[in-house]
């Protein structure tokens, strides 16, 4: 008896149509600094996406095509613009001329789910890489998180831009605070 209850909840959730958004919002928070680091210091920064494909979102059901969705704009600038609030918060000028150059690479940000037999399963994975070079002196540091969740009911939207955003966040704010690249941005790599 309970093992046939299971079962057609299980079916009933599975079931039931999702129309997913075409695109995501994906809008890391940057918790600004209370101190300042930098000052008068001016550099570059470029965000560039190295992602084979554009989405941030897969939702794959059984025996259909996966759904895909993308972001509202390219991770790239979106990431370049929240990385750089967060540096002029620091007392950074971030703009077209500096003596330091930054680069914030995008590496993988996607949030994959699966449908299992009773179950969907959530996997997302984000690699972030910065590189900063002062004169020919350059340091390369990555950043990664990842999560997995296994549940019964199919995740929501807003469940999966949650997760994406809050792997973000957390890198971000490891490259806000990476002393190593500091010393770079500052103009004085050690």
């Amino acid at each position: 008896m309970k093992k046939s209850l299971i079962l057609m909840a299980a079916l009933a959730l599975g079931g039931c149509a999702t129309s997913w958004p075409e695109t995501a919002y994906i809008n890391p928070q940057i918790i600004p600094a209370n101190q300042q680091y930098y000052s008068g210091n001016s550099i570059t920064l470029e965000g560039i996406d190295r992602r084979e494909a554009a989405y941030v979102i897969s939702v794959k059901k059984k025996e259909k095509a996966p759904v895909l969705v993308n972001p509202y704009a390219p991770l790239g600038q979106i990431l370049s613009d929240k990385l750089s609030e967060g540096l002029r918060s620091q007392g950074l000028n971030v703009g077209n001329t500096g003596t330091t150059n930054l680069q914030l690479e995008v590496l993988q940000a996607a949030v994959n789910v699966e449908e299992k037999t009773f179950t969907y399963v959530t996997k997302s994975k984000v690699s972030l890489r910065a590189t900063a070079d002062f004169q020919g002196n350059r340091v390369s540091k990555q950043y990664n998180a990842s999560s997995s969740k296994e549940g019964p009911g199919q995740p929501d939207m807003s469940e999966l831009e949650s997760t994406l955003n809050q792997q973000l966040s957390g890198l971000l704010q490891q490259v806000l605070a990476d002393q190593q690249l500091r010393g770079y941005l500052k103009g004085q790599p050690g």
